[in-house]
């Protein structure tokens, strides 16, 4: 067996760390702000990437039309 420096669980703690750190307040602000429907704000609409990957293509196409 062998484990890659990115599978070690110090690795996936840091990655976790930085998403909590710089990407989720980034998430946090535009899904309030598509909320508050302003015409000029963005469209947030959350996707479930679980699944098999045609569904979750067609869930994303379909966001975004």
């Amino acid at each position: 067996l062998i484990q890659r420096d990115d599978d070690k669980e110090e690795t996936v703690k840091k990655r976790l760390e930085v998403y909590r750190a710089q990407t989720l307040p980034l998430v946090n602000y535009y899904q309030t702000w598509s909320a508050q429907g302003d015409i000029a704000g963005p469209r947030y609409m959350r996707i479930n990437g679980l699944g098999p990957v045609d569904s979750i293509t067609n869930t994303l196409l379909n966001a975004l039309a």
